[in-house]
């Protein structure tokens, strides 16, 4: 049987449609849990603190109590997600992250504490003083452990832990002023002595080849030790070497510096012990290092011509940067015909690059290479460039504009698009008092190709009005959106052109391109309409279809409400709505009538330590499509499978997106069917804390609790106004963690789309 795309996304939808089951609405009363809290030999525990907080990410309801005599405590809490901490002197604290408590009859919870390790001690300095004011903390060697607080030594330098458990731990003593120390020992440790010691002292000095002291030597030094925090480094100069005060006693990598010609810098890396309270001496000795040179070669691309112009950059020896050893760099200008000379290499380079003096890509190549005698260096190409001019009617250049939105300031009027992918780019130049121009060109990876000047048109004029359901009444004071074809259902969109409309609804829009756009209108009260205008119109009018209201509740799957659960509803046209559950896992919100639309529900993660993270709830998709003016009532179900699915692309999350579908889906022939598979496709678990900038963030990309069978996995990359997606085809056959790890789509492997 051969199967259409239509025909596999149907059967997708279809599947996607399936009928939820409506939880009943159970009444929101408190509910009782009754905790029992025994030790290791099943006896009851009296006198535990019990703290019970929904672990909702961003709430801060909590209630607590205390075990009697039994050992048992009665809290009354609403319906949710909890964590439980238990703690009691002289025992290990405990936390109890899958603590849930579902509508109706009491909950028990059962608790087991185990007795701590003593773990006591003394802090002195060298002289076996005391030392007031030290502030310990330990780290436990199992990380799903509770932590354990830190504490101060008091006014005889002595100090305690509570809640140690027994095994290795990691002591740490700091004070303003001190040397820190770091001890690893066995709990229980009833009697430890910190020794401290004072803030030290390094004198560096930098030996030329010929031992001569540098009169003014370049150092840096850093910590040695993993771990460890920078350190705020105080130096002053002393004849022929510079001093660092205040140090905090340790490992240190000292690098210094020494220039053997113009051009070129060598740096060797040393290691230096710092002991409390002492000074220590230091010399980086570059002695017997003489180098090699002249180191000749050609820069040349990857057809036989010369790269000339620009600038060369090479570094040899030792290519970590934090490694011991000796490593340096050269610069050299590149002749016209490619050549250029490093005048004193410690040998062949193990890279070298290529920068060009116009805005063209950097060019990368690595080693091995040879003798340096002159030899071609082939440096391939990594990203291409699309260069062009915006001028006016009458022929003059423009020095101010925008491509996409980014700003341009160059009085010739010139401007360069990256390329990343040999394909059909396009992007929108953006003048005041022009139209907007759409340009669309071939790129490819590798060459700089000019495209065709943009000549300003000052477009047309576009009157309109929006209108309510009625046909007759006007929305005033409404937002209308001038959006270009391609950006219809881009997650990234370019900013629209806007206007508002007055008291009648009646709107206007200046210098309107002669191409087909739409205009899109998502009045939050009223409704939504999207409608096409065409390259030769210059009156519209727009009639608003009203909302359709989706409302139901978010659980587990077993009666337990999830509070903070993100909504995310993405329809046809690029309308989105959102929303959140309240405590009581109740969301409801407006979602254009009329149009498919897709119902993401996604769990943030739990507001606790990640190694106490119990697996997190995991929606699939809803299809819907709603009469407007509707009321329509949806519970949706976690899936349940017994399989996860971790993908690992090498990007940053800034441009790299994921999204899996049931089945074998093909690859999408159209922007457009691609956008339906987007809205469809189930996204990667919540695991976005909301405060790192995406950039910042890896990409990986979670899928928890599939059902085992084949799926279709498509990783997309957004570069430069154009799409590149890879399709995975993904089999789950066991239970599990499935891994897939992936380059990003548009440096290798991609299928291009533009949009």
């Amino acid at each position: 049987m051969r199967w259409s795309w239509v025909g596999l996304l149907a059967v997708v939808l279809a599947c996607a449609e399936a009928p939820q089951p409506v939880l009943k609405r159970w009444p929101l009363d408190e509910v009782a849990v009754r905790v029992r809290v025994v030790d290791a030999a099943n006896q009851p525990v009296p006198g535990v603190s019990l703290v019970a907080r929904r672990a909702d990410r961003g709430s801060t309801v909590a209630r607590g109590g205390t075990t009697d005599a039994n050992g048992t405590a009665l809290l009354r809490v609403m319906p949710g997600w909890y964590v439980l901490q238990a703690e009691a002197p002289g025992f290990v604290s405990v936390i109890r992250t899958d603590a849930r408590v579902p509508f109706g009859e009491e909950v028990h919870w059962d608790m087991t504490l185990v007795r701590a390790a003593p773990f006591a001690g003394r802090v002195v300095d060298l002289e076996g003083r005391p030392v007031t004011g030290a502030r310990l903390e330990l780290g436990l060697s199992d990380e799903a452990a509770v932590p354990v607080p830190p504490t101060e030594s008091d006014a005889e330098g002595r100090f305690h832990f509570d809640s140690v458990p027994a095994g290795t731990v990691k002591l740490r003593a700091e004070k303003d002023g001190w040397s820190p120390t770091r001890l690893e020992l066995a709990a229980p440790a009833p009697e430890v002595t910190v020794v401290m010691g004072g803030l030290g002292k390094m004198r560096v000095q930098v030996l030329e080849p010929q031992r001569r002291r540098m009169p003014e030597p370049s150092v840096s030094i850093a910590l040695a030790e993993e771990g460890e925090p920078p350190i705020t480094k105080r130096w002053t100069h002393v004849p022929e070497a510079i001093l660092f005060l205040a140090l905090p006693a340790g490992r240190y990598h000292v690098a210094g510096r020494y220039e053997p010609s113009e051009g070129c810098a060598w740096q060797r890396v040393i290691e230096v012990q710092v002991l409390p309270g002492q000074q220590a001496e230091a010399t980086v000795s570059f002695e017997g290092v003489e180098g090699v040179g002249p180191w000749r070669a050609r820069a040349m691309d990857d057809k036989g011509r010369a790269l000339g112009g620009g600038t060369v950059t090479a570094w040899m020896g030792e290519s970590g940067e934090d490694a011991l050893g000796l490593r340096g760099s050269c610069n050299a200008r590149v002749e016209q015909d490619g050549s250029f000379t490093l005048s004193r290499v410690l040998g062949p380079p193990f890279q070298v690059v290529w920068n060009s003096d116009e805005p063209s890509p950097t060019r990368m190549l690595k080693g091995p290479f040879g003798a340096g005698s002159g030899e071609a260096l082939v440096f391939p190409p990594e990203v291409g460039a699309l260069k062009g001019r915006v001028v006016r009617p009458d022929g003059w250049p423009v020095g101010y504009f925008e491509v996409s939105g980014v700003p341009v300031n160059n009085p010739r009027g010139e401007y360069v698009q990256s390329v990343w992918m040999t394909q059909t780019h396009q992007w929108v130049i953006d003048v005041l008092g022009f139209a907007p121009a759409l340009v669309r060109a071939q790129g490819r990876v590798g060459e700089v190709l000019q495209v065709p000047d943009v000549v300003l048109d000052e477009g047309r004029t576009v009157q309109g009005r929006v209108f309510a359901r009625d046909g007759r009444t006007g929305v005033p004071d409404q937002e209308v959106q001038l959006v270009e074809a391609f950006e219809l259902g881009s997650p990234r969109p370019n900013r629209p052109r806007t206007v508002m409309t007055d008291a009648e609804g009646r709107f206007r829009f200046e210098h309107v391109a002669g191409r087909r756009q739409y205009l899109r209108v998502d009045a939050k009260e009223h409704g939504t309409v999207l409608q096409a205008l065409e390259p030769d119109a210059s009156a519209v009018r727009l009639r608003l279809v009203p909302h359709a209201r989706l409302h139901g509740s978010v659980t587990d799957g077993a009666r337990v409400p999830l509070a903070g659960v993100d909504l995310k509803i993405r329809c046809e046209g690029g309308f989105n709505a959102s929303t959140e559950t309240d405590g009581a896992g109740r969301y409801a919100v407006n979602i254009p009538g009329d149009r498919e639309c897709f119902l993401h529900p996604v769990v943030s993660p739990l507001n606790v330590r990640d190694s106490f993270l119990p697996p997190p709830v995991s929606f699939a998709p809803t299809r819907l499509r709603l009469t407007p003016g509707s009321r329509h009532e949806l519970d949706p179900a976690p899936r349940q499978g017994a399989a996860s699915l971790k993908v690992s692309v090498e990007a940053s999350r800034e441009f790299v997106t994921a999204f899996v579908l049931p089945g074998d889906i093909p690859w999408p022939r159209s922007p457009e069917a691609l956008d339906a598979l987007i809205r469809a496709g189930s996204g990667s678990d919540g695991n976005d804390d909301g405060i790192t900038p995406l950039f910042m963030m890896g990409a990986v990309f979670h899928f928890s609790h599939l059902p085992l069978g084949h799926y279709t996995l498509f990783i997309r990359d957004e570069m430069d106004g154009a799409d590149a997606i890879l399709r995975v085809p993904v089999e789950l056959t066991r239970a599990g963690v499935h891994v897939i790890r992936s380059e990003r789509p548009g440096l290798g492997d991609g299928r291009p789309y533009m949009r």
